[in-house]
């Protein structure tokens, strides 16, 4: 890994960090895609080890308004979801490993930004967790469909709940990787590479958290991010 590919992640990652802190998503949603171009080798595992330090930070800065109840179906329901994507992971080639980072990333841009609402419940929560920990534990990003469910609470609430999700969620299958061979110690040795991302965005998104309007900062991460995995999506075709 090159340095320059290192101050390019670590610039894409103050960036999604920054997002993740303002609007509670959005770091890996618009950093994945950035650093599956740079180097492949960011995604999924260093992504996710970064995840629970990030989210643990947020955790903690919102502490108080989490939703427990909501929060222990996710949990359980993201169990399934990681082992569907650990299997994922190992039956795919490189290319074709490009190309389902590609796809995947424009459905989780396709459902955030779908504004389909659908009602809280242990049934949906669960869903959403599944196909969340199908989602983070492949491409890195699995945020939009717990999301969907959070589109009637205030961005304190959202920041407050889905952060502990990611913090346990995002441990959960950075485990699962590493017990099926996926994750190893040159994983953790590129993750660090991302971690002063992490905090400099914890620090920017502290300060910028009344200044952001998220009505349109929400909208232009979806159009980069989908920008970015169709030419993803067209470099693995070619």
């Amino acid at each position: 890994m090159t340095t320059l590919e290192i101050v390019l992640a670590t610039i894409a990652y103050t960036i999604g960090s920054t997002l993740q802190g303002v609007l509670g998503f959005g770091a890996n949603m618009f950093a994945v895609p950035i650093l599956a171009l740079i180097n492949p080798d960011f995604i999924p595992g260093p992504v996710l080890v970064v995840n629970p330090l990030m989210a643990g930070i947020f955790t903690w800065r919102e502490r108080g308004e989490v939703n427990r109840h909501d929060l222990a179906w996710m949990i359980t329901g993201r169990l399934p979801g990681v082992a569907v994507g650990v299997v994922a992971l190992q039956m795919v080639s490189g290319d074709q490993l490009g190309m389902l980072f590609g796809v995947l990333l424009l459905l989780a841009v396709g459902l955030k930004a779908s504004g389909i609402h659908a009602g809280r419940n242990h049934r949906t929560l669960m869903a959403a967790g599944s196909l969340s920990g199908f989602m983070g534990t492949t491409v890195g990003v699995g945020g939009p469909p717990i999301a969907l469910l959070y589109h009637d609470v205030p961005g304190s609430v959202l920041r407050a709940t889905m952060s502990p999700y990611f913090m346990i969620g995002t441990t959960i299958s950075v485990t699962a990787l590493a017990l099926t061979g996926q994750f190893d110690l040159g994983d953790l040795v590129v993750s660090a590479w991302l971690v002063p991302g992490v905090l400099a965005g914890v620090v920017v998104s502290h300060r910028l958290r009344g200044l952001l309007d998220g009505e349109w900062v929400a909208p232009a991460v979806y159009a980069f991010s989908s920008a970015a995995a169709i030419v993803l999506l067209i470099r693995s075709l070619a």
